[in-house]
Parts: C-alpha cells; structure tokens; sequence
C-alpha cells in the first residue's frame, strides 16, 4: 500500500450535516498543504503532529508520512523542548517566527524558522522553513556590500582630489625653485601661493560634500568597476 498522507473522509452525499462542512474544509486545507513547496503541518491541542506534507517528510528524512503522524512536535522539531514549542503554539498566527537549530530524524542539523499560520479548535497550521546558512549568506552579503561602498568611495575620492593634488605638489616644488633663485620674485611666489590656497579649499568643500552627502550614486570608472560620483552627490 503506497504511503500517503490522511485524507479526510466525507460523510455521505446526502447528509448535509456540520462535519460534512468541516470534513470538506479538513479535505481543502490538506489539498493546499500538499501542493505548497514549503513545509506545513498541524499540531493537535495535545502537541502531536496530526498532519504533514511532503515537503516535510522530504526536510526531515523521515522515510514517509506514517513515520511522523501522531510524534510529538517538540521530539521531531525542537530536539525535546517543550518550552521552545509552546511559545510556537501561544503565538497564535501572529507575524513572529522563531528559528533553532534542529537534529532532524534523518540525523543532519538544520536551521528551521517555524511560524504559525492559523488556529482553530485546537490545531494550528505551522509552517516550517530551511533557512540553514542564510543569516551567513547575509552577513557575507552585507559584508561584500560594505567592501563595494568603501572601494567607490575611495576611488572616488582618489580620481577628484589627485588632480588638485597633483597641482599643488608641483606648485609647491616650482615655489621651491624660486626661493633658490639670488632674487625671488615675490609677485610670482605669492601667484603660487594663492593657487595651492584656492585648490586646498576646492578639496574641502569636496570633501565637505562627500560627509554631507544623502545619496550613493556611482559612474564607471574602469572596466568592472565603479567609483563614487562625487559631482552627483
């Protein structure tokens, strides 16, 4: 005999009756359970899981459904812990989830993020999540991000800013030279002067606007990389 999941049974045809009602809800929400890719299951008022779907037989290893109708919630999903489960349970469908690290029955350890979709008369709708490794992928990922933002910023800066001081190094050098010479030209001297004054101050209203700055906007600098478009800031 093939292993399948419960199926609600209905009363005959003929007899309109309340459980034919609920026997047809119990039928529709089964029907959705087993069409949905992520992991649901209900959980009797007494904690014991009443109803999987195949996503959770294929999360858990559990070699089918049998093996998991009527098990404690908390011996499959919270490794014994009756505490973790009933603060799951008084959640009631709320948007709060709660994640933990599982040893599942087919032995491996899981990250699951459990929450609870529905109640009613004492069974809840729980669905389960793998979310084994994403808070890493997301540290990573933020990380990366954080690398990209201080790479354009400096390279942003590096492009703006090494033309005037470029300028100045080589104002200050031509300054040098003159002050060697038997008779300096102080008009020519203070040119100068007044040149690297004006460049210093274009450098710190460049950099005024970059810590002012609201928004990130980048432009292509070289191939495959993007530095801070200071101009658009």
């Amino acid at each position: 005999m093939p292993d399948t999941p419960n199926t609600a049974q209905l009363p005959p045809p003929g007899d309109e009756t309340l459980a034919r009602t609920i026997a047809i809800a119990k039928r529709e929400l089964e029907q959705m359970m087993d069409l949905n890719p992520q992991g649901m299951l209900l959980i009797d008022a007494g904690g014991q899981i009443s109803r999987v779907n195949r996503a959770i037989v294929d999360l858990t290893g559990a070699g089918g459904f049998d093996a998991l109708l009527g098990q404690p919630f908390a011996a499959i999903f919270a490794d014994g812990d009756e505490e973790f489960v009933s603060r799951i349970i008084d959640s009631e469908g709320t948007a709060e989830s709660f994640d933990r690290h599982v040893t599942l029955p087919n032995g491996f350890v899981r990250e699951l993020r459990f929450s609870v979709a529905g109640a009613a008369s004492g069974v809840r709708v729980m669905m389960v999540a793998d979310i084994t490794g994403e808070k890493e992928r997301r540290a990573n990922q933020e990380s990366e991000h954080k690398k990209e933002a201080v790479a354009a910023l400096i390279g942003g800066l590096m492009h703006n800013i090494n033309q005037p001081l470029t300028v100045v190094t080589v104002t200050a050098k031509l300054m040098e030279m003159g002050l060697d010479k038997p008779t300096p030209d102080v008009e020519e001297l203070r040119k100068n002067l007044s040149t690297i004054s004006d460049l210093v101050m274009q450098i710190k209203q460049m950099l005024e606007k970059v810590e002012a700055a609201s928004d990130y906007v980048t432009e292509e600098y070289l191939a495959g990389k993007r530095i801070l478009d200071i101009s658009k800031l």
